[in-house]
């Protein structure tokens, strides 16, 4: 028995994080950052310590399972009402989980020393690009917690069920009160971030309404500046596409080494 965490299966807690990794970024993409109360104590005592018992039963006949072994773990850690005794109990039940994962994986190969690859799922932001007598709009980022401060494309990440047009149409609504008929959108590039975010950019050959700060609370002002000259408190890469797209260039890699 090895004790590198991959129990003789190469690359078997690796692909775990890496997973879980994946997830975790899904999940900021659709949530943001989120700031919620504990929800835990030492009223749940109890239901800890009859979980605990369940386990010493279950394996001394024999019928011991992971729902046990992760009940455990998860009850253990509504029980504790101390920050860091409150952390080290949810690493345990994270460190469960994938080992847990682990097995499902072990149990899943048709070989016993590979690993099954899940399959990629990457995250899709759509841009929208407005321009105007050789300008474009840019908005300076605000309480975001990615970016705050610095100048951005009109932007935000598709949603299930949405087509890119249509996300683009929704984010210039939402972000600059701007109305876009998607037939109205032109993709003009595409930028692979490493390692898991595609960007789609879309030029507005016209829209309705004059742009305005639509989300105050995410953006703290808006402008227009000049395509050949943008500031250099921009985001390092819509300000790439940008010059890709003056040179015409539809598609360009962005981090990768």
């Amino acid at each position: 028995m090895t004790n590198d965490g991959d129990y003789g299966v190469p690359g078997s807690l690796a692909k775990v994080l890496a997973d879980v990794s994946a997830e975790r970024a899904a999940q900021d993409a659709m949530w943001g950052i989120q700031d919620l109360p504990d929800g835990t104590g030492q009223e749940r005592t109890a239901a800890a310590e009859e979980a605990k018992n369940d386990v010493a039963e279950a394996a001394r006949e024999g019928r011991l399972t992971w729902r046990h072994i992760l009940r455990e773990e998860v009850l253990e850690a509504f029980a504790e009402d101390d920050p860091d005794a409150l952390r080290t109990e949810l690493v345990q039940v994270a460190a469960v989980a994938a080992k847990w994962a682990q097995a499902l994986d072990r149990r899943g190969d048709s070989l016993p020393h590979q690993v099954k690859k899940a399959r990629f799922r990457a995250i899709v932001d759509v841009h929208i690009v407005f321009v105007r007598d050789g300008a474009v709009l840019l908005a300076r980022r605000a309480g975001t917690g990615y970016a705050d401060g610095l100048w951005h494309l009109p932007s935000g990440h598709l949603e299930e069920g949405e087509s890119v047009v249509a996300a683009a149409a929704r984010e210039a609504r939402e972000e600059v009160g701007a109305v876009i008929e998607p037939d109205d959108l032109t993709f003009v590039h595409a930028m692979h971030r490493a390692p898991e975010r595609v960007g789609l950019f879309f030029a507005a050959e016209r829209w309705s309404g004059e742009p305005y700060n639509a989300e105050p609370d995410k953006c703290s002002e808006i402008a227009w500046h000049p395509l050949e000259a943008l500031p250099d408190d921009t985001v390092g890469y819509p300000a790439a596409a940008l010059r890709a797209i003056a040179a015409g260039r539809t598609f360009a890699l962005h981090k990768w080494d």
